[in-house]
């Protein structure tokens, strides 16, 4: 890849062509000229103009062919490893000047000529042009670079060669542009040098020599075993419910799911940064594996530990001096476990009291609804009881809601939190059989 200096080096290599091109023909009919890359508007015309050739970049244009090549990329902690190269194409006006009649004819001929028989710049010629950084004292060896102490001679090595192309712009086109520079006119062709790739270098970093594989240089340790593989998580009792809650048993399918013993289900919610590791029971099968989430009445903390919401559930499997492994993931939902108070109520205005558990996080708070029926409600009141190393961390929430111009009927009671609704169902029988749990339903009669 070529440095920033990689458009200045373009330009010094067409102009060193040019010029050398033109010493190469025998142009005594038209006496001394030079080739210069000024703006037009600084090159004297009239009556004391000179035989000259000019090459003025007009433009820079993103190369489409190389744009999405080599997509920058940093590691995990935000140091760049790589980056795109710029890729540009470079849009270059010859003009001539002529002192005499047809001068100007004769020198545009001539170069037009030599950059058709010289469509690429090769890497020998870029080198030639560019040479090495000039010492800041003393003399070096070979042709000295035109930018000093800097160098471009990079621009030699990038993937692809540069090609020049002639573009043929239209009267409208010169005219614009000419207008734009304030300059005269004078004949003009226009050339597109591509592609110039530039890319500053990133430091690279390097690791010490390795002394020995491991504490006791053992090298990487090997299990023979097949390892865990999971398709699915769900609540044992149904595969209809949609969700988990506190208490619930859990069914793991998957593959090579032998030793219980050895291994430990983690469920993990990134929102909450929760990580819960639970030791499925004993007498799990090569594709099943049961487990039991904890209730309230299993371990006080839970309605603390848990929060409502999307839990990415995987095994970490342990064994003799190896290091713990970690399966694939599978989702699961935690659904909240909510009362209802009261159970019936007259026609009008109903006011209700809801408990939920696990208890609400303060970022839950502003997206929690109730469903009454199936009508959406905002709640008055968000109460969590918050005071540390207290009873009161075990407690759930409660929340209030008043539903206006309730008309009777019997109406199903819901608490969504985050989207995930409570689960408002009885399960019964074997095979299960699922019912609308009674003590989540509010009956509003006239009074």
């Amino acid at each position: 890849m070529s440095s920033p200096l990689a458009i200045a080096a373009v330009t010094a290599a067409l102009k060193d062509l040019l010029n050398d091109g033109l010493l190469n023909h025998d142009l005594s009919s038209v006496g001394s000229f030079s080739v210069t890359a000024l703006p037009p508007d600084r090159i004297s015309t009239g009556q004391t103009e000179p035989n000259q050739l000019n090459l003025f970049l007009y433009q820079v244009t993103p190369n489409i062919g190389w744009r999405n090549v080599g997509l920058p990329s940093r590691d995990r902690n935000g140091v760049r490893l790589s980056a795109a190269p710029l890729a540009l194409d470079l849009h270059y006006l010859l003009t001539a000047y002529g002192s005499q009649d047809l001068n100007a004819e004769i020198l545009l001929g001539y170069a037009m000529q030599l950059l058709h028989e010289t469509p690429i710049l090769t890497r020998a010629q870029l080198r030639t042009v560019l040479g090495a950084p000039s010492p800041v004292n003393g003399a070096i060896d070979g042709l000295p670079s035109p930018f000093g102490p800097l160098t471009a001679i990079d621009l030699a090595d990038q993937i692809e060669l540069i090609k020049i192309t002639p573009v043929f712009l239209g009267t409208e086109d010169l005219s614009k542009m000419w207008t734009a520079m304030q300059a005269r006119y004078r004949p003009t062709m226009a050339y597109m040098a591509s592609v110039v790739l530039i890319e500053v270098p990133t430091t690279g970093r390097a690791a010490p020599p390795v002394l020995k594989r491991g504490p006791d240089d053992a090298g990487n340790a090997a299990a023979a075993s097949a390892f865990p593989t999971l398709t699915r998580v769900r609540p044992t009792v149904s595969e209809l419910l949609p969700a988990m809650r506190l208490g619930d048993d859990l069914l793991i399918n998957g593959a090579n799911l032998n030793n219980p013993d050895s291994t430990q289900a983690v469920f993990e919610n990134s929102k909450f940064g929760i990580v819960q590791k639970i030791t499925p029971s004993s007498g799990g099968t090569g594709s099943e594996m049961t487990l039991h989430i904890p209730s309230v009445n299993d371990d006080a903390d839970a309605m603390n530990k848990w929060a409502i919401g999307l839990y990415s559930v995987s095994l970490e499997v342990s064994r003799p001096n190896l290091p713990s492994a970690m399966s694939n993931t599978v989702p699961i939902v935690l659904a909240p476990i909510i009362t209802v108070d009261p159970l019936e109520a007259a026609v009008g205005d109903v006011a209700l009291t809801l408990t939920c558990a696990p208890r609400l996080r303060p970022e839950q708070e502003h997206g929690t609804r109730l469903v009454f029926g199936s009508r959406t409600i905002q709640a008055d009141s968000i109460t969590t009881p918050n005071v540390p190393e207290s009873p009161d961390m075990q407690k759930p929430t409660t929340l209030t809601f008043t539903v206006p111009s309730v008309l009777e009927g019997e109406y199903l009671v819901r608490l969504r939190v985050d989207g995930i609704d409570s689960l408002p169902v009885t399960i019964s029988g074997s095979p299960a059989k699922l019912e609308f749990d009674p003590q989540q339903k509010v009956t509003v009669k006239v009074v």
